[in-house]
C-alpha cells in the first residue's frame, strides 16, 4: 500500500513538472509579453497606439479610429507616414448594394486582436475576417467574407493618384511638404473587372469587383518613398509568395530576438508585460528609410544613396533624448 502511494506521489510530481516545463517553455517568447493596447488612452497627452511594426522599420500600420474606445474603424490601415499619424491610402472591402460605395468604408468591428508582428479584426456587419502581417517594407491582408455576395474592393489615396494594370494597384498619396508616398498592391486572385483604369485628386480611388461566393482574398503590397517602381521592388524582395502566416512566423522571430537583448530575471508576470512593452516602444522610431541603398529626403526632396550606412528619421528627439539615445548606445553597439 505504501510502496503503492509512493509510485502514484513519484507519478504525479513528474506530470507536475511537466505541465510546468511546458508552461514555462510556452511563456519563454518574449514577444508574447508585449501588449500594444498599454497606454492607448491618455489622460493628458497622446496616447500610445497599438503599433504593428517590424522594429524601426519603415512600414507601420494600426487600426484607424477616433480613439481606442471607438467603436467604427475607418476603412482597413495601409501604412502609418509618420509618428502618432494616420494612415496613408485606405483598403476597404465590401458586400452588398454597389450604390452603397464610397472611398473608404466605416466598419463596426469585433475580435481585434493586435501583436507587434501581426492584427486580426472582425468585420461584424459585414462578417468578414482580416488578418494582417507586417514586414519591413511590406504587408499582406488575408480576407475571409462569410456573406456570398458579389465582393468589392477599394483602394484610396486622400490625395494622389491611382492605377490598375490588369494585375496590381500603383500609385502615390502626396503628404506634407514635397513628399510623397508610393504602393504597389497585387491581389492573389485577378477580379471580374475594374471600375477604372487610374484616378486621381482627393480621395482617388479604385474598385475592383469580385463574383458571388468568393471565399477568400489575399492582397500584398510593397510602399517607397522613391516610386513605385521601387515599392514593388520592396515587395518582391521581401515576399515571393503570399503567405501571411509565414510572414508573421518571421516577424515574431525578428522581434524575439530584439528584445532579447535584454532579458529579465524576477518580477511578476505583469511587471514583465509592462518592461517589454515599454521596450517594444522604442523601436517604432526613428524608422529606416532605405530601399535598396537609396533613400529620398524630405529635407531636399532628392533621392541619395546611403553608401552602404541606413539612413534613419522620424525620431523625435525631443521625447528620445532623455532615455531611449542612452538605451541604444548600450543595446545596439
Amino acid at each position: 500500500m505504501r510502496q503503492s502511494y509512493r509510485k502514484t506521489y513519484v507519478i504525479g510530481c513528474f506530470i507536475i513538472f511537466l505541465i510546468t516545463s511546458c508552461t514555462s517553455s510556452q511563456s519563454t517568447d518574449l514577444v508574447d509579453f508585449v501588449n500594444p493596447y498599454l497606454g492607448n488612452i491618455s489622460h493628458l497627452l497622446v496616447p500610445t497606439y497599438p503599433t504593428v511594426h517590424l522594429p524601426n522599420s519603415m512600414l507601420r500600420v494600426y487600426p484607424e479610429r477616433a480613439d481606442y474606445t471607438g467603436d467604427l474603424l475607418n476603412g482597413l490601415p495601409v501604412a502609418v507616414t509618420s509618428h502618432r499619424g494616420s494612415s496613408a491610402f485606405n483598403l476597404s472591402v465590401f458586400q452588398g448594394d454597389e450604390l452603397e460605395l464610397k472611398p473608404v468604408i466605416p466598419y463596426s468591428y469585433d475580435r481585434e486582436k493586435i501583436t507587434p508582428y501581426d492584427y486580426f479584426v472582425y468585420l461584424d456587419e459585414q462578417e468578414t475576417s482580416v488578418y494582417y502581417a507586417v514586414s519591413h517594407q511590406s504587408g499582406i491582408y488575408e480576407l475571409t467574407f462569410g456573406h456570398t455576395d458579389p465582393v468589392y474592393l477599394i483602394l484610396n489615396s486622400r490625395r494622389g493618384e491611382l492605377q490598375w494594370d490588369g494585375k496590381a494597384f500603383s500609385g502615390y498619396q502626396q503628404l506634407q511638404n514635397n513628399t510623397r508616398i508610393f504602393v504597389y498592391m497585387e491581389p492573389d486572385i485577378q477580379p471580374q473587372g475594374a471600375n477604372d483604369k487610374a484616378a486621381s485628386g482627393q480621395n482617388a480611388h479604385l474598385v475592383l469587383s469580385y463574383p458571388s461566393n468568393t471565399k477568400q482574398l489575399k492582397l500584398r503590397y510593397g510602399i517607397s518613398f522613391i516610386d513605385t517602381v521601387q515599392a514593388k521592388k520592396n515587395l518582391y524582395r521581401e515576399m515571393s509568395g503570399f503567405d501571411p502566416s509565414g510572414v508573421a512566423e518571421k516577424g515574431r522571430q525578428t522581434w524575439n530576438e530584439t528584445l532579447g537583448k535584454i532579458k529579465v530575471d524576477g518580477g511578476s508576470y505583469d511587471d514583465k508585460v509592462v518592461f517589454y512593452t515599454s521596450l517594444y516602444r522604442t523601436y517604432e522610431r526613428p524608422v529606416c528609410i532605405s530601399e535598396d541603398g537609396r533613400y529620398f529626403s524630405a529635407f531636399d526632396g532628392e533621392i541619395h544613396n546611403d553608401n552602404g550606412a541606413p539612413f534613419y528619421t522620424d525620431d523625435w528627439i525631443w521625447d528620445t533624448y532623455r532615455a531611449t539615445h542612452p538605451l541604444r548606445t548600450i543595446i545596439e553597439t
